[in-house]
């Protein structure tokens, strides 16, 4: 029976990780400052709850910067079901995205939608192709991972994390036109799962696996909520 990643006595990629987290963390400060200035554009409710679940999100993040040179004395193999629950949640973290875009490409109408992408806005067809594609590669590794590639698997997680944070969406909502007006599109849409996903792989290599899933579920209902909150226009 092949070794478990946890087995590892220090954390693999942890320089890649460490630019990952801290690149999330940059987008995550920049975004609580641009929302604090532009939250008169959003109902009155929205600015503070949005800035808390935003503060939240970067205090996760400091949290798990502040456990790489500490993850000697805490690597714990996670138990199977632990397991089962991280690869869920990584599954599910690209569909609670595509709530912020109305589902698609995960829609009945997705051929119809992308025939009619106004022409100022063809950068959402990769937005689109990276959406479906994230679901796809989350998929197959998972099934890598039960098939016992499970280095090759969580070394997937942490590339498609950075690969998530190449600006990738130009609506120009209040959200995105600091990104737009600055590099012409905006990391915003997927930075909540390459989030996800490098906790995923502290997770899977027994690194606070149950707090991991806590706090994966926690981003992922967030990301949907605002997702919802935009398909319903309840928030813009």
């Amino acid at each position: 029976m092949a070794n478990d990643i946890s087995d590892n006595k220090s954390l693999p990629l942890r320089t890649t990780v460490l630019i990952f987290l801290s690149l999330n963390l940059l987008i995550s400060v920049a975004m609580w400052l641009n929302l604090f200035s532009a939250r008169e554009h959003f109902p009155s409710w929205f600015g503070p709850v949005f800035l808390l679940a935003v503060g939240l999100l970067i205090c996760i993040i400091c949290f798990y910067i502040w456990q790489l040179p500490r993850t000697l004395a805490l690597v714990k193999p996670p138990a199977g079901y632990q397991k089962a629950l991280i690869w869920l949640l990584l599954v599910l973290s690209v569909p609670c995205t595509s709530a912020l875009h109305k589902f698609a490409p995960f829609r009945h109408d997705a051929i119809m939608v992308w025939a009619n992408i106004p022409a100022e806005y063809n950068l959402i067809r990769y937005n689109f192709i990276l959406t479906a594609g994230s679901l796809l590669v989350v998929l197959i590794l998972t099934v890598l991972y039960c098939l016992g590639r499970r280095t090759q698997a969580v070394t997937g997680l942490v590339v498609l994390a950075g690969i998530m944070l190449v600006p990738n969406d130009n609506c120009g909502n209040y959200f995105n036109l600091p990104w737009i007006q600055w590099a012409g599109a905006s990391p915003l849409m997927f930075m909540p799962n390459s989030v996800v996903l490098l906790i995923g792989y502290y997770g899977l290599h027994g690194i606070r696996p149950r707090i991991s899933i806590i706090l994966m579920a926690a981003i992922n209902t967030g990301v949907f909520l605002l997702g919802l909150g935009h398909l319903t226009k309840f928030i813009w």
